[in-house]
């Protein structure tokens, strides 16, 4: 039997590989078919006969080859193998790989596998789960199910990092839901993995439901919550005068509410209607507020200008100097009586006072 220069183990009958090397799928459905079907005909089959089989035509096989394939089995937990009623343990594969001369009282034992309608079962709940077509073999399901739990413990651990910020909801969702994945990841057999989905089909499909809404909102719904948390903010600076009317108010505090909370999927899709609700009520109130800080504004301005007017006529300024004096009132107030709800008058209030200080200056100068 030709055998690998690389990776040996010595041993008093021949050496081999250590079995970490690349192995192909193709060869490890072939032996575990090999030795399904004597499991299947409840016949013990040996190591050593696994070695003849593969090492003899029509495979003909090297050693190192042969080594690789049950090496890299036993480590996925695809196989076990017991001497003497003992399980070695499925790190130290070389224990036995390294006695060829115990290969003939070794047994190899296939994983366990479901029932036909066990397995269409657990394929018929991974297609609800996860919206698309499941590899119908054990193996490949097994396989298919964690590369696709690995996407979605991405995917929340993104998600995460956002609701920790306090901005938005979910991470008394994500939180469970990670740890439901990375608990489905740490069970060490596949077998025992494909059990967990047989045995807890009702908690699979809750925390694929949880995970579809948590996906919906942060990848379509963020932009539409930030909208909705702005509305909220713009109504609370109105909120005692939305309050006296009944529904406006009622509104508002189940508005508030809902952005509050830590599951609001239920909820979500009534909040427009409540901002509808709400903002008639606040645009009536806010363009009457404008309107009469915008009339006392305008009060204010024009008894600045008065006032600069009158000390013009004191010193019996020319027209050059009322037009330079006047000039930035009068062009504030203009734009105050052009503003609209929403402007910021209070800050043209401000200009104005300075330009009124300014105004004062210039008249004094020429006194």
């Amino acid at each position: 039997m030709k055998m690998a220069n690389d990776y040996k183990i010595s041993s008093r009958h021949l050496q081999l590989p250590l079995g970490f090397g690349r192995t192909e799928p193709g060869d490890l459905k072939r032996v575990l078919a090999f030795l399904d079907d004597h499991s299947a005909a409840e016949q013990p089959i040996s190591l050593s006969k696994v070695f003849s089989r593969f090492s003899g035509q029509p495979d003909a096989w090297s050693g190192a080859r042969i080594v690789r394939i049950i090496s890299s089995l036993f480590s996925d937990r695809m196989i076990s193998c017991v001497l003497n009623g003992n399980v070695f343990l499925h790190h130290h594969s070389s224990a036995f790989l390294e006695a060829p001369d115990q290969w003939e009282r070794i047994q190899v034992i296939p994983r366990m596998r479901l029932t036909s309608c066990e397995l269409d079962a657990v394929v018929d709940t991974c297609k609800n789960v996860f919206g698309m077509d499941c590899p119908p073999d054990q193996d490949d399901l097994t396989h298919f199910l964690g590369g696709f739990l690995k996407q979605w413990k991405a995917l929340l651990a993104g998600f995460g990092r956002l609701a920790e910020t306090g901005k938005y909801p979910g991470a008394a969702d994500i939180r469970p839901c990670i740890s439901f994945i990375q608990a489905w990841l740490a069970i060490p057999g596949p077998y025992e993995k494909i059990c967990f989905v047989r045995d807890g089909k009702a908690a699979l499909v809750s925390f694929s439901h949880t995970v579809v809404r948590l996906k919906d909102f942060y990848e379509n719904g963020i932009g539409r919550w930030e909208t909705w948390q702005q509305a909220l903010e713009k109504f609370t600076g109105f909120q005692s005068e939305i309050e006296d009317d009944p529904e406006a108010a009622a509104a508002l505090s189940r508005l508030r509410h809902v952005l509050e909370m830590q599951h609001p999927w239920d909820d979500l899709d009534g909040v427009d209607d409540l901002i509808a609700r709400i903002k008639p009520v606040y645009n009536r109130i806010r363009d009457e507020r404008f309107t009469l800080l915008q009339r006392e504004t305008l009060l204010q301005i024009n008894r600045m200008i008065e006032t600069i007017s009158e000390l013009l006529e004191n010193v019996h300024a020319k027209d050059e100097l009322r037009n330079l004096a006047l000039v930035e009132l009068q062009k504030i107030k203009k734009a105050i009586e052009s503003d609209r709800p929403g402007s910021l008058i209070s800050k043209q209030r401000e200009i104005a006072e300075e330009a009124f200080e300014r105004a004062q200056d210039i008249v004094f100068s020429q006194g």
